[in-house]
């Protein structure tokens, strides 16, 4: 008899929009269990993220009852997971059991069922996992094929579970076909029945297990999979070849014995492997696999889940964010703040794929808004004042300044500019610094002969992507730029400009000082201006005063240490987060004292000059792929204050911006 498990996992991020999840339970989480009812002899397994149990609570009980109704008449398991879907391998083992106990309580007491089995998330494997999840009593979990063609299996050999260990300690494991996972639902369910009969007259098990949301919410599925009647006809078809066919939950197919030790190496399924990978190396991984044969395929892998880190320094900053929230609650003891921490592990924020993930604000911003509210909810620790750490904080090799008080916190890169990366206004729980700069992709250079043959939606890509510009450093605020006399708005937005200076990127010194009304950051530097066809010799120094109340001030100094005038045009860059372009104007505006930008979702931001200035600003915007397709996704505003100056040998220009959470 073949077995057929099919298993679907559901899930939303956290932060995502209200309509967004309505959207996807009427389009794929509802109507495939309205199709499953009319289908009584079909088993399934399935795997919700405690985001939508919340959701489905307040907004849908009764699908919650239907679900309890169908595991109590043995169609259906329910699989655990990390509650609020984070990737179990990059978290603290408190952490990981927290978040899968948190979930397996959950289905105990609203399903009623012990779930034996896990759904890992983005199905990201370390091989202590085995090891990990065995201890907290999971007895099985699934992988993708890829993950045992990349150990040395052949296909024809992954038609059951296989055992793992670590240290011992042993873990049950389901490859997932990725045949099925292709047909299912693309391809008619005639042919998903003819690939399964060449199994027939074996004791297998088959395993298609992928988001739900690809039966409905996936561009064009649902029209595909219920008005169509795409998933009725394979139930039909399932329930007419009942005499060697069946399908499964992944605890009907436990009785027969493992099919043996299988050690799986580091890596994910094939498509995040390559979406992990440098854009360049991605894009000749993804060559190599349309050009290579099936036997080769699987000799081919990727980069995997941890790349991201070193991929996109956003993400890498988020990660370590959490992990410092994560080490402060098990500091502290008790479950004060564990529940916003464990949203805050929800993993779509941190990467990035054929969805937005790192690249959608309001996905970022509720990590770092669910980090704040877990540390706001720890016990008071120092009364006033700013408690200053000096620490290697992202793994680069040179340290960071972090300040961090009771309305807000204050991080630096003295290596990188002395910029300010991250400006948490806690009574709000935003970070203002949340910004992602424009990152090459490898889906930003598709050739016209697969423009063309895709059809007006890749041609309104080619259209969007002429205005594709990529950022030479990070966008945060306190960067200091030295500008080129024929630089223009347009050439400074687009990243294309000629910087004179060797500040943006260079090295800071600093000190600091307490002060009555805050924490004073002192940052300098001695660097090269190529000014009037030589170079002339420049110190900067900014004096960052951190307010008890989130506010600060940045009092700039830059003088000429030559012995030579020097014509500089000089200017901080300033990169806000906010939730819409219309909140910053884009534009040129001349001898300004102040600007105020009112955002309702964030509060906005108030600024302040000690003497008039001319100011740039500009929208970041990244192009970057979804389920749709490219699209222009609006990051933050991008501000330069600046002015002209000629400095005779000595002299110096001097000013300060102050900043105002509103």
């Amino acid at each position: 008899m073949v077995k057929l498990v099919i298993a679907l996992h559901n899930h939303q991020p956290v932060g995502n929009f209200e309509s967004v999840l309505e959207e996807a339970f009427r389009l794929a989480y509802a109507p495939f269990f309205d199709v499953l009812e009319r289908h009584p002899s079909v088993r399934v397994s399935v795997h919700f993220s405690g985001i939508l149990y919340d959701w489905l609570e307040k907004a849908h009980p009764d699908y919650l009852a239907r679900i309890a109704g169908l595991v109590k008449a043995g169609r259906l398991e329910v699989l655990s997971g990390g509650y609020y879907e984070p990737i179990l391998a990059l978290l603290p083992e408190e952490d990981r059991r927290g978040q899968v106990n948190m979930m397996r309580d959950y289905v105990r007491s609203r399903f009623g069922a012990d779930p034996a089995g896990l759904w890992l998330a983005e199905r990201v494997w370390e091989p202590e996992l085995a090891g990990s999840l065995s201890a907290m009593g999971v007895g099985y979990t699934a992988l993708d094929d890829i993950h045992f063609f990349s150990a040395g299996f052949e296909e024809k050999a992954l038609t059951g579970r296989f055992t793992t260990e670590y240290a011992g300690r042993h873990l049950d494991v389901f490859p997932i076909n990725h045949r099925l996972r292709y047909l299912m639902p693309f391809a008619e369910p005639r042919k998903v029945i003819d690939y399964l009969k060449g199994f027939e007259g074996q004791d297998a098990v088959l395993v298609m297990a992928d988001d739900g949301e690809k039966f409905g919410l996936w561009p064009g599925t649902h029209d595909l999979v219920y008005k169509k009647g795409w998933l009725d006809k394979l139930f039909t078809l399932l329930e007419a070849n009942s005499s060697w066919l069946e399908t499964a939950r992944f605890s009907d197919c436990l009785a027969s014995p493992s099919k043996g030790l299988a050690y799986l190496p580091t890596t994910s399924y094939h498509e995040l492997a390559q979406w992990a990978l440098p854009h360049d190396r991605s894009r000749r991984l993804a060559g190599l696999w349309e050009e290579s044969g099936e036997d080769f395929r699987g000799f081919l892998r990727g980069g995997y889940f941890r790349n991201f880190f070193s991929k996109y320094p956003e993400s890498n900053r988020l990660y370590r964010r959490m992990l410092r929230a994560s080490a402060k609650v098990r500091a502290a003891g008790a479950n004060h703040g564990r529940a916003a921490l464990y949203r805050a592990q929800c993993n779509c924020g941190y990467w990035h794929g054929v969805f937005g993930g790192v690249y959608l604000p309001h996905i970022r911003m509720a990590v770092y808004k669910n980090i704040l509210e877990a540390e706001g909810a720890l016990p008071a620790g120092r009364a006033h004042g700013f408690e200053l750490h000096r620490e290697d904080w992202d793994a680069d090799g040179r340290p960071e300044l972090l300040a961090e008080g009771e309305n807000a916190n204050f991080y630096f890169s003295p290596a990188k500019g002395g910029g300010l990366w991250e400006w948490d206004y806690k009574p709000r729980g935003v970070n203002f610094g949340s910004l992602v700069w424009r990152h090459p992709e490898a889906y930003h250079e598709a050739d016209a002969k697969s423009i063309a043959a895709s059809g007006a939606r890749r041609a309104a890509e080619a259209e969007l992507k002429k205005d594709l510009a990529y950022d030479w450093h990070p966008r945060m605020c306190l960067l200091d730029h030295f500008l080129h006399a024929d630089t223009t708005l347009q050439a400074f937005t687009k990243a294309s400009y000629g910087e004179q200076g060797d500040f943006v990127t260079g090295e800071y010194s600093f000190r600091h000082s307490e002060e009555a009304d805050g924490l004073l950051l002192k940052f300098r530097r001695d660097g090269s201006v190529w000014a009037g066809g030589e170079a002339a010799q420049v110190r900067v120094e900014k004096s960052v005063l951190l307010r008890h109340d989130g506010s600060w001030r940045a009092a700039y100094r830059v003088s000429n240490q030559g012995g030579r005038k020097a014509q500089l045009w000089f200017g901080p860059e300033l990169a806000f987060a906010f939730s819409g372009k219309e909140h910053c104007p884009p534009g040129e505006f001349h001898k300004v004292t102040g600007k105020t930008f009112r955002d309702p979702v964030y509060g906005g931001v108030e600024l302040k000059f000690s003497e008039p200035l001319d100011l740039w600003s500009f929208p970041l915007e990244t192009i970057s792929r979804s389920e749709e397709g490219a699209e222009r996704t609006y990051q933050g505003a991008v501000l330069l204050p600046h002015l002209k100056r000629e400095l005779e040998p000595g002299a110096a220009l001097e000013f300060s911006v102050e900043v105002r959470p509103l």
